[in-house]
């Protein structure tokens, strides 16, 4: 599924966007019912630029050979800076999460007691491999600690864990945990990566000007969002399926206050990645364990 969309919305970006570059300024004119002519940017701004060089050099430069702009020329300048601005696209989102964990004031490195308090739950959650059809386990590369200790959230920014210290200590943090493991497991964090990198959204008022930067994001919107909160209702049985389920059903209706999920949203959740809390809640009430010899597919 992250690679159909990854591949439809690089198709709808790059291709078409390309396409749309291109005959958005070779458009010449059309004429409507009642005699009115509508004419193409391009062929208005190669008409203006044409005549005003050709009166210039007749008047002061009567022997010279003026250059002859096209909208061929124009065309392909604009695609230029089209791909221009995705290569600054794909620049900001690498630096992105540099930025983010700057400006949570993120520590460098996780203090020794932090440390034992980490290596203590990961070794908790790992002895649960011993549970009859348990996912793979796999511990995060790398994770950093946010001095907040009143703050209870954990998040992945890019490829990094960060904790809020808060949370850390809480008897929660092992469930929520489990949940944020089964992104290591699976291709969640090479996907957001890989979305990153795409125009932010508000960049497509250039496609006024015919530069349909973020057409392809914008165009899948609706099914990036339901694959975001896919993700999460599988995130939330892979943390089923180590043994976490009532811990996390419990953290999540202690800490819905905090949790992204918890405040109703205007037209509901079709358009956001994360759904309702009570709607993960729901369907860890609902969760029915593999039967013995299967293998799910959750976190693949």
């Amino acid at each position: 599924m992250w690679l159909t969309l990854l591949l439809f919305t690089w198709i709808v970006e790059g291709v078409i966007g390309v396409w749309f570059c291109y005959h958005y300024w070779m458009f010449t004119q059309v004429q409507y019912g009642g005699g009115a002519t509508l004419f193409g940017p391009g062929y208005a701004i190669v008409q203006v630029y044409n005549g005003f060089i050709s009166t210039w050099d007749q008047a002061y430069h009567p022997h010279r050979h003026p250059f002859v702009l096209t909208q061929e020329h124009i065309a392909l300048s604009v695609i230029a800076i089209y791909t221009a601005l995705h290569v600054l696209a794909l620049v900001r989102g690498l630096v992105a999460p540099y930025r983010e964990r700057h400006r949570l004031g993120v520590r460098g490195q996780p203090s020794g007691r932090e440390i034992r308090r980490f290596e203590q739950v990961c070794a908790s959650l790992l002895r649960a491999q011993a549970i009859p059809d348990a996912p793979t386990i796999k511990r995060p590369w790398v994770w950093r600690v946010r001095d907040d200790d009143q703050g209870m959230q954990m998040r992945w920014i890019g490829f990094v864990l960060v904790i809020d210290r808060g949370l850390l200590y809480s008897k929660h943090f092992p469930a929520l945990l489990a949940h944020e493991l089964a992104h290591t497991n699976s291709f969640d964090l090479f996907t957001r990566s890989m979305y990153a990198i795409f125009p932010p959204f508000r960049w497509s008022v250039l496609t006024l000007v015919g530069l349909p930067c973020a057409c392809g994001p914008i165009l899948f919107h609706p099914w990036w969002m339901k694959y975001w909160r896919d993700r999460v209702f599988a995130a939330d049985e892979y943390a089923a399926r180590i043994g976490q389920r009532f811990a996390l059903k419990r953290a999540l209706d202690e800490l819905r206050w905090v949790l992204d999920g918890g405040r109703a949203t205007r037209g509901g959740r079709w358009l956001r990645e994360t759904p309702y809390i009570e709607e993960r809640i729901d369907r860890l009430d609902r969760y029915q364990p593999p039967s013995a010899g299967t293998r799910s597919a959750v976190g693949i």
